[in-house]
């Protein structure tokens, strides 16, 4: 599996959504508790978008170059 300069980027986000997502079930307040959960969903779907843009194992095997076999270019 190749690596992507988005998949970090994803990943970064999933986590911090999931850490936001643990702190409003431990908030008492319950005005931070929906910023937290606004916010953790609004960074899942950047991940979603992020995802879809990302090439499918099947592009990657398209994009690399096809071996030939050598021209002879005696004159």
């Amino acid at each position: 599996m190749e690596s992507f300069a988005g998949a970090p980027d994803l990943r970064n986000l999933l986590s911090l959504a999931a850490r936001l997502r643990r702190l409003a079930n431990d908030s008492h307040c319950r005005g931070d508790q929906a910023l937290y959960l606004m916010t953790a969903e609004a960074l899942e779907k950047r991940a979603e978008w992020l995802a879809a843009t990302l090439p499918s194992e099947g592009d990657a095997q398209h994009d690399s170059p096809q071996l030939h076999k050598p021209v002879d270019l005696t004159i």
